[in-house]
């Protein structure tokens, strides 16, 4: 039954995709692409465009469907087979969809007038647009036969789903407090702070949130102090409730009722089970006034049950203390910030401690065999401090005894994530967060999982992939990669991915999936066709495929997928890419720090193409068929030995980011490209590395979208003329601007500077003190100055700027002493 939730939670999420690549078509292709086409072609087009419409209004109400059905938690073998047949038609219409991209596209690519002259090239496109319609025909029955199919089995969700008292009540009853065991490792110092803050009469009320990841402990070390002597001594009246996702605010009361007389051993109040929510609110108003209780209500996952029911508690005494997956409902709920309690996972002592403490129970002591040794260490790695998977994992080795014993089950442990009746309770309780997740939230989640296990994924990157992929619905007034980025933040705040990393002034830069839930993704995608790693044997249809070996037959298992939307690479012994293969629908090419030195011209055929990662290779030529790829959004070079942009690059409409610098050295960077034209894409907003002469320094200035700009090798007669160009990008965060060798930078007239720059760095010779615009600098939070050549303390001009946090000079000051004044740098943490 459990493996049907995250069937419903995918197909919801691929149906969410589904609508959003319609919804792009209908508005983006066909009003772009009728200008293109013959009388006759134009003709068909108009149809297309009829029956996508007709098709996007029945997944829409398919969508909504499977929410209701979510909601409710309802599941049945109908239910299933009918998702994976909505699952499986959702693929198809996107791969008609990408397909009908592909060819508009590929007329795009030609022009109209080229393909005049070439009566094959006409007759092929037009072909193909027919087999669409032909395919979109029959999508339309088979999509209207699915609705008839829910209503002729009555696959209906609601009317069948569990209650939320049913799920209170047991819950309750399996809740870990009523277990007696011995004290949980790590947990001791944790419990005694809990219960001081409990303790504290100088508060008159208190609630406290206990937040973290699902399986870090909350529950347990919560039960801990619950049922500690302190606190059975300290409370007159205590009450544990667990609440379902789908609870109902009379049954939660009704329960905390039962609970509180179930504890002090009393008769539950005769006719509770009828009250309505007057009643019980004067019950346990009668109960409670005066008196010192404590309230749990354990795996909170919305605010509003607190706001529904805080009334009924407005009495001088309470503790209440919620646990919650989510750090931004465990904030909302706490009387105070210093009232949250983040739950991290185990250090790596105690985790081994508590693992070979269930692993070696009895006979063994508790200590792990010589032989076991290596084994253990990679099993406690992969736990990654997680009592749950720790403690878990430890009870299912205790009856193995062999090292191929454990080995097999190393090897076996995604499998058995979703097979093995002893992981399930596990399985489930990490797949809770994952069914939580909004339908667009989903699709990113997942995607994460491509990342090798441990990797340090860059902020930036996921978020021009997501973007890449279509994941993104749009909103008025923000750009696709500022909604990325809240996506990003909403999965660290909901404790799916955790935050490894954060710049000085504390926004996110690297994050991390914890290895057990990526094991859970895997697992996931794998059944869902969403993404597999090439080892394991594609399946297929799969969608996306992640590299993190190569073996001899790489080619020609990439050749049978021609549904693969996204390849990204990891190893970096991946020597070659043939485009040729069959991957026509490929939106998303990564092959960062890969060993390729070449790529094939094929590539300029990939007309569905978002993103190209040659990051960190030895890529020397692009092909000349590059031009063609209408639709990139990310063109990054950066760190490779690309020296020439092929002609016509610099024109393609959609790029979004592009990185150029070739290098980094003695605090330098180099850039060896210098394409004849200045890129022309209204919607650039990454620039950086381009070289700079006259004309680049006056086109950057239709640049109106740029948010972050980096330019070298500028000269003193250019100064002037960029500086005009700047000040007309209004959007700018981060700017970047280098001399070139000993010239002057002449950045005087850059007043008023872009008023949203926060990061600014200027490499090359000023004009002996810092321009007087740098006191309006009250945005920026990094200033980095290199070989300046200042003869004034610039400290003076910059001890004012309120938000500055990372102050580096390097050279840049020619004087003998700084004065750092007491008063100055309101924000600063750090200065070199």
């Amino acid at each position: 039954m459990a493996d049907q939730f995250p069937q419903r939670n995918m197909a919801e999420a691929i149906v969410g995709l589904v609508i959003l690549k319609l919804g792009s078509a209908l508005v983006t292709e066909f009003s772009k692409s009728l200008l293109l086409f013959s009388k006759e072609e134009a003709s068909l087009l108009l149809a297309l465009r009829s029956d996508m419409e007709e098709i996007k209004s029945e997944m829409e109400m398919i969508q909504a469907f499977i929410r209701h059905a979510d909601i409710t938690m309802a599941g049945d073998e109908w239910t299933a087979v009918w998702v994976a047949q909505v699952r499986e038609i959702a693929y198809c219409i996107e791969d008609i969809i990408d397909d009908f991209t592909y060819s508009v596209g590929e007329q795009k690519s030609f022009g109209f007038w080229k393909s005049v002259a070439k009566p094959l090239q006409v007759s092929r496109n037009f072909k193909a647009r027919h087999g669409i319609a032909m395919q979109l025909q029959n999508i339309k029955i088979r999509t209207k036969g699915i609705s008839e199919r829910r209503i002729r089995y009555d696959i209906k969700g609601l009317e069948e789903g569990s209650s939320s008292k049913d799920v209170i009540e047991r819950s309750i009853d399996i809740s870990p407090f009523h277990k007696e065991d011995d004290d949980i490792v790590g947990l001791k110092r944790n419990r005694e702070q809990l219960i001081n803050w409990l303790k504290d009469d100088r508060a008159k009320h208190m609630e406290i949130s206990v937040c973290g990841m699902g399986g870090v402990g909350k529950t347990t070390l919560v039960a801990k102090v619950y049922k500690s002597k302190q606190i059975v001594q300290h409370f007159q009246w205590r009450a544990w409730v667990t609440v379902s996702k789908s609870y109902n605010k009379n049954d939660v009361l009704r329960s905390i009722i039962k609970e509180l007389f179930h504890e002090k051993k009393e008769m539950i109040p005769q006719g509770t089970d009828g009250m309505n929510t007057k009643d019980l609110a004067e019950n346990l108003h009668g109960c409670l006034v005066d008196q010192r209780y404590l309230i749990v209500l354990d795996d909170v996952w919305d605010v509003s049950l607190w706001s529904e029911i805080k009334d009924v508690f407005n009495t001088s005494k309470r503790r209440i203390m919620f646990t919650t997956r989510n750090s931004e409902i465990a904030t909302s709920l706490a009387s105070s910030s210093d009232r949250v309690f983040n739950l991290k996972p185990l250090q790596d002592d105690e985790a081994r401690k508590l693992f070979c403490s269930i692993a070696f129970k009895g006979d063994r002591g508790g200590i792990c065999p010589t032989e076991l040794e290596c084994l253990a260490k990679e099993i406690i790695n992969k736990c990654d401090g997680l009592p749950l998977a720790i403690v878990t994992l430890g009870g299912l080795l205790r009856t193995k005894h062999s090292a191929m014993e454990w080995n097999d089950t190393l090897k076996s442990l995604n499998w058995m994530l979703t097979n093995s009746p002893q992981l399930e309770k596990m399985s489930n309780i990490l797949m809770l967060s994952f069914h939580d997740l909004p339908h667009y939230l989903k699709n990113c989640f997942l995607y994460c999982s491509a990342f090798p296990e441990d990797y340090r994924i860059k902020r930036k990157r996921i978020i021009r992939l997501w973007v890449a992929e279509g994941f993104i619905e749009e909103r008025d007034g923000m750009t696709m990669e500022e909604i990325a980025e809240q996506y990003l933040n909403q999965l660290i705040l909901r404790n799916v991915l955790f935050d490894d990393e954060r710049n000085v002034w504390g926004r996110l830069k690297l994050c991390q999936m914890h290895d057990i839930v990526r094991e859970v993704a895997i697992s996931i995608s794998k059944k869902q066709k969403f993404c597999m790693t090439l080892e394991e044997q594609p399946t297929t249809g799969v969608r996306r495929i992640s590299v993190a070996e190569v073996n001899d037959t790489i080619q020609e298992e990439l050749g049978k997928m021609s549904h693969l939307r996204s390849l990204l690479v990891f190893a970096t012994n991946f020597f070659n890419i043939k485009t040729s293969l069959g991957f026509k629908l490929l939106r998303v090419l990564d092959l960062q720090d890969a060993l390729i030195d070449s790529i094939p011209d094929e590539l300029g055929d990939l007309f569905n193409l978002r993103f190209l990662g040659l990051s960190n290779t030895k890529v020397k030529m692009l092909p000349k068929s590059l031009k063609r790829l209408q639709n990139l959004q990310t063109l990054d070079l950066a760190y490779s030995n690309v020296d020439k942009i092929p002609n016509g690059v610099t024109r393609l409409p959609n790029l979004r980011h592009v990185f150029l610098q070739n290098s980094f050295q003695d605090d330098l960077w180099i850039v060896k490209t210098k394409p004849k034209h200045v890129w022309v894409s209204k919607e650039l907003q990454t620039l950086q590395g381009i070289s700079s002469s006259n004309e680049v320094v006056r086109q950057v200035g239709d640049l109106t979208q740029l948010r972050s700009f980096a330019i070298v090798d500028v000269r003193e007669s250019e100064g002037t003329k960029l500086c005009a160009s700047i000040k007309k990008m209004k959007f700018l965060h981060h700017l970047q601007i280098q001399a070139t060798d000993t010239a002057p930078l002449v950045l005087e007239t850059l007043d008023p500077p872009p008023p949203l720059l926060q990061r600014l760095s200027l490499r090359g010779r000023l004009q002996g003190i810092l321009p007087r615009w740098f006191k309006s600098l009250t945005n920026v939070k990094t200033l980095y100055l290199k070989s300046s050549g200042l003869n004034e303390d610039p400290l003076l001009s910059l001890k004012s700027l309120p938000n500055l946090v990372w102050l580096v000079l390097v050279d840049a000051y020619d004087g003998e002493e700084l004065c750092i004044q007491a008063d100055g740098f309101p924000s600063l943490k750090e200065l070199g």
